[in-house]
């Protein structure tokens, strides 16, 4: 029997044993993935010709199985080298190894109302179904093999991806395709499921589910798993890296205009561009020019938060009050775009260059949680690497955020004495790689760290008493440079006093 096309770099899967089978696959011709199975003129390796042909070999062994169990919520991919599923009339019982893939069969319904087909005639466990199928069970764990059942936790965290995605309405059709297959399975299993659907419908239970997610939404505040693995991911690589204090040493004079460029950096690489004279004469001046009354006061606005002491150093000590404060920032550097709903957290899912924040519905719980995760983390800048990036991934507004963010995470280095951090234009790029590199898991926050130390070494070494002591340094330092024309003039940012270092 061929069911796969000749010339398929998995081969031609064939089932029989002979004699001249044998010699095939002695002189390289056969691949023998199990007793009476095998791939002819294969070129893969044994493992990706057995997971080519998975699905055929069930279908073979067992005609009109359904893939269930665990192997539903993988959508029907092995995991961890096994394949569950079940059959009403096995004619085998036993396991069927094939090269890095066990399947394992179980007494069970054939397809039922949800069940989705799948090629060769199987099909795989529906929703209703699935749930149904990974409730834990009583017993002892099995040896050898994963479990058969992903786990109340994790069917738990299955409905919690329903409500995010579907919201109320799939989860009625969901507890309709339950009712419709209640009788194939265990009433203990069809009830917890049910209870626990019903409760996403706001029907009270006594117990509370072993899901935190799950628990989570039930109480109102459902949050982003995966940016809290992010954020436990940076903590642990920040607790790698040694500290190195920078206090802001001498009086206040000694820091007199470094409020004033950092408002216009931090506006400046976020689009809105002034000359540093222009923004002079806004922020200091308040001279508001009439063409971009709005732009103007967002440098305005910015200058005021970060040029008061007590703003300035205002960190959250929980993160109900971050959210207070970076509440109370957006309203105040929003003022004047009303479109941007100041202070109001965002409804609408947001993205930069394709990746996506995290959700609306899961923001408060996230960033929530997320503060908790950095509990460990006590240098000063470490801590505001963890708040710029929490806050950073969270986005919780329509607009403003990068500016938020490096308000917040600023604060927390003003609170302890430390020199704050700016990220001049020319190092933009850099900046955003290394937000980028620690949110697609590049590391541990290694590079993110690294940047803003950087930024911070440089701001240490710029005469901040005067502003035209600044400013000439900036430039000595190519600070004011756009980043891609100076990227293609390699010039970089350096640091006062220096040779010209890459970073």
């Amino acid at each position: 029997m061929k069911v796969a096309p000749k010339g398929s770099p998995a081969g031609v899967l064939e089932f029989g044993s002979s004699a001249t089978r044998t010699r095939q696959v002695k002189a390289g011709r056969a691949l023998r993935l199990a007793p009476g199975i095998y791939a002819m003129d294969a070129s893969l390796p044994p493992e990706a010709v057995a997971r080519h042909h998975c699905l055929a070999v069930v279908a073979r062994v067992w005609p009109g199985a359904v893939i269930s169990d665990r192997s539903a919520f993988s959508g029907g991919r092995p995991a961890e080298g096994w394949l569950f599923i079940r059959h009403p009339d096995p004619a085998r019982r036993s396991n069927l190894r094939l090269p890095g893939i066990t399947i394992s069969v179980e007494d069970g319904p054939g397809a039922l109302p949800g069940d989705m087909p799948m090629p060769h005639g199987l099909h795989l466990s529906g929703v209703a179904r699935g749930l149904v199928e990974n409730v834990t069970s009583p017993g002892p764990a099995p040896t050898g093999r994963p479990a058969r059942a992903a786990g109340t936790e994790a069917t738990e965290e299955q409905m919690d991806a329903l409500a995010r995605d579907g919201g109320p309405g799939r989860i009625r059709n969901v507890l309709g395709e339950l009712d419709l297959i209640k009788g194939s399975f265990g009433r203990p299993a069809v009830e917890a499921v049910r209870r626990r659907l019903a409760e996403l419908l706001g029907t009270h239970t006594d117990s509370a589910p072993l899901s935190p997610r799950l628990r989570a939404r039930l109480e109102g505040e459902p949050f982003d798993a995966a940016r809290l693995a992010l954020i436990e991911r940076l903590v642990a690589g920040l607790g790698t890296i040694p500290p190195e204090p920078a206090p802001a040493i001498g009086g206040p004079g000694q820091w007199e205009w470094l409020p004033f460029f950092e408002a216009y950096f931090s506006n400046y690489i976020e689009g809105t561009e002034f000359t540093v004279e222009e923004a002079l004469r806004i922020a200091v001046d308040n001279e508001i020019p009439a063409s971009r009354p709005q732009d103007a006061h967002d440098v305005a606005a910015t200058y005021r938060i970060v040029s008061d002491p007590q703003l300035a150093a205002h960190r959250a000590r929980s993160g109900a009050e971050l959210l207070d404060i970076l509440r109370e920032h957006h309203a105040t550097l929003m003022a004047a775009r009303p479109e941007k709903r100041p202070g109001l957290l965002k409804q609408k899912r947001n993205w930069a260059g394709g990746y996506q924040f995290v959700e609306p519905e899961l923001l408060v719980g996230t960033l929530t949680r997320g503060f908790d995760l950095l509990a460990p983390v006590t240098d000063p800048l470490h801590r505001a690497v963890t708040v710029m990036f929490l806050v950073t991934e969270c986005h919780p507004f329509d607009d403003g955020n990068g500016r938020v963010a490096r308000i917040v995470a600023n604060s927390e280095l003003s609170a302890a004495g430390q020199i704050r951090l700016i990220v001049p234009t020319v190092y933009r790029s850099n900046y955003l790689a290394g937000l980028a590199g620690a949110s697609n898991g590049a590391g541990r926050g290694e590079s993110l760290t690294a940047v803003l130390r950087f930024t911070q070494r440089w701001v240490a070494g710029i005469d901040w008493r005067t502003f035209d002591a600044a400013d000439a340094e900036i430039r000595e330092t190519n600070g004011y440079l756009d980043p891609v024309r100076a990227e293609n003039a390699a010039q970089r940012l350096r640091l006062p006093g220096s040779v010209p270092e890459v970073e």
